[in-house]
Parts: structure tokens; sequence; C-alpha cells
């Protein structure tokens, strides 16, 4: 399974077509960076195998 994932900052696109151990470095070091008011503002959607697209998410991702 090849997922990839996108990162947004405002909804627009920082980085495309993450794999998930460059999706999880990359979202640790944005999320962490950024002050509490700009959280809301980072997302991230995770693109499947399938062609099925799930939200954005706002919150910390679970691995």
């Amino acid at each position: 399974m090849n997922d990839s994932y996108h990162i947004y900052f405002k909804g627009e696109i920082l980085f495309k077509n993450l794999s998930k151990d460059e999706f999880e470095f990359v979202w640790g070091k944005l999320y962490t960076s950024y002050i509490n008011a700009l959280n809301k503002e980072l997302t991230y959607e995770l693109i499947s195998d399938n062609n099925i697209k799930e939200p954005n998410f706002h919150l910390e991702p679970s691995y």
C-alpha cells in the first residue's frame, strides 16, 4: 500500500505526495514549530492507493 500525504497551510499546499516516513518527519517538525494559533491553519490529507481521499485533519495524526 503506497498511501501519500499532502500538507497544507491556510489551504495552500506546502508538501505533496509524501510517503508515510516523510510525512511523519515533516509533520512533526512543522506541527511543533508553529504557535497554537497557527496550528489550526496547518492541515494534512491522506491519499490512499484506492484513490479515496481522506478529509483534511487539523489535529496531530495518530500513527
